[in-house]
């Protein structure tokens, strides 16, 4: 491979502009730092079709059957998530010396963080909700990253925050961002990281650029990779989550149903089984048919009623040599999913669904791929001087939530701790 002869210099290098790069981007170029964001993914405009998730969706096995599924585009998989934004386990991250609290009160100030309006929930999501707490069951309203005083009963995509916003509102303030930019391995001097080597595109030149301080906010999946390739032997060596999920969808006769925002309530029947509403607007709705090979249906979304079944596993698999993810559901993981459909069953059958099917077994997000002091210490800076990690594979496996607003809370913890430093 070919080196270039241009070498920049920033105040910081993130790789990865998605939640938790974009956060810390704007939070650095508020300070007037000098930002240079490398993103793997492109910067095309952000739109929900078939067509403009095909152009940014990346999926990477993480078991013999199963994948997890990302999005390379600015923004990173906020450009096609449910926005759902359960609250960051403060008292987990406090027992590692990790103190989210100034941050989560500065985030919910920040951004629309609220339970849906009971007036913007649709009646296949009241119908669910009444079904469950009929039978006993826990069932309420989640937080969510959405701008209600903006829906208009059509944008159900624009009104979703999207780390995209924050990575614009950097590059006003005079951040750079690359794009198709993939980052092969940190450089170091001295036990010290200094800066990155990347490629552009197909393309093999590799270029080299340096900083002052270099964070890893690549992706669960990606940053451990980054680290390897960069003389980090140990990722990975405890295993990872991912939160094995299922779908179970039926069809309610009479039921006239307008359109959702998938994931606005939920409840658990313990703390290894999570329930969660499971009905999508309309174009989400379709796009499931289609991969559940489920086609008929499209035309009588109103009618149909989801509910989806999530379940914690232990710790486990492992990162290859050749680079690859490898974990095994175990039979108690099968059986933890088995109980949560039973669940599931029972609150469709009771609000009068028939015709009920299950979806694929799908990850629900792999994460924990890097452990809090173990690989990083206390301010998220690795056995190298200068350099950070920042994104999924920093999240404890004790308290599986819903990441987003974690991670924002995340990022703002450290851009604290690199702007005072």
């Amino acid at each position: 491979m070919k080196y270039s002869n241009r070498e920049e210099h920033f105040d910081a290098i993130i790789v990865g502009s998605g939640t938790c790069g974009a956060t810390i981007a704007k939070e650095l170029s508020k300070q007037n730092k000098r930002v240079l964001i490398l993103e793997r993914g492109g910067n095309g405009p952000l739109k929900e079709s078939l067509i403009g998730y095909a152009k940014i969706s990346n999926e990477i096995r993480v078991t013999n059957k199963l994948k997890d599924l990302r999005a390379f585009t600015t923004g990173g998989t906020t450009a096609m998530y449910f926005a759902v934004a359960d609250p960051p386990p403060i008292k987990t991250f406090q027992n590692m010396g990790i103190d989210l609290t100034q941050d989560l009160e500065n985030v919910r100030k920040e951004l629309p963080v609220a339970e849906i309006s009971d007036e913007l929930i649709g009646s296949q999501a009241k119908k669910l909700g009444e079904s469950a707490r009929q039978l006993g069951y826990e069932w309420k309203k989640n937080l969510m990253l959405i701008d209600q005083s903006k829906f208009n009963h059509k944008n159900y995509y624009e009104v979703k925050w999207k780390a995209r916003t924050y990575v614009e509102e950097a590059l006003k303030n005079g951040a750079k961002l690359t794009n198709q930019a993939t980052v092969e391995k940190v450089i170091y001097e001295n036990n010290k990281a200094v800066g990155v080597e990347y490629t552009i595109g197909k393309k093999k030149k590799i270029f080299r650029v340096y900083g002052e301080k270099i964070v890893l906010s690549a992706g669960s999946l990606a940053t451990p990779i980054i680290l390897k390739n960069s003389g980090i032997k140990n990722v990975v060596d405890h295993g990872f989550y991912i939160n094995p999920s299922i779908g179970l969808i039926g069809s309610v006769p009479g039921l006239s149903s307008g359109e959702n925002f998938c994931g606005c309530m939920g409840g658990r029947l313990d703390n290894d089984i999570e329930l969660m509403d499971a009905n999508f607007h309309r174009f989400l709705f379709n796009v499931g048919m289609l991969v559940s090979a489920k086609p008929l249906r499209i035309a009588s979304y109103p009618k149909h009623i989801g509910i989806t079944v999530k379940v914690k596993e232990p710790l486990g698999g492992q990162l290859t040599e050749k680079g690859k993810y490898l974990k095994k559901l175990t039979e108690e993981d099968h059986r933890k999913l088995k109980k949560g459909m039973e669940v599931a069953h029972e609150i469709l059958k009771n609000t009068g669904a028939r015709k009920i099917f299950k979806t694929n077994l799908i990850s629900g997000g792999a994460l924990g791929t890097v452990k809090i002091k173990k690989h990083i210490d206390e301010n998220l800076q690795t056995e190298y001087n200068n350099l950070y990690v920042c994104d999924g594979s920093v999240l404890p496996e004790s308290d599986r939530v819903t990441p987003t607003l974690t991670l924002v809370c995340l990022a703002k913890y450290l851009s604290r701790h690199l702007i005072a430093s």
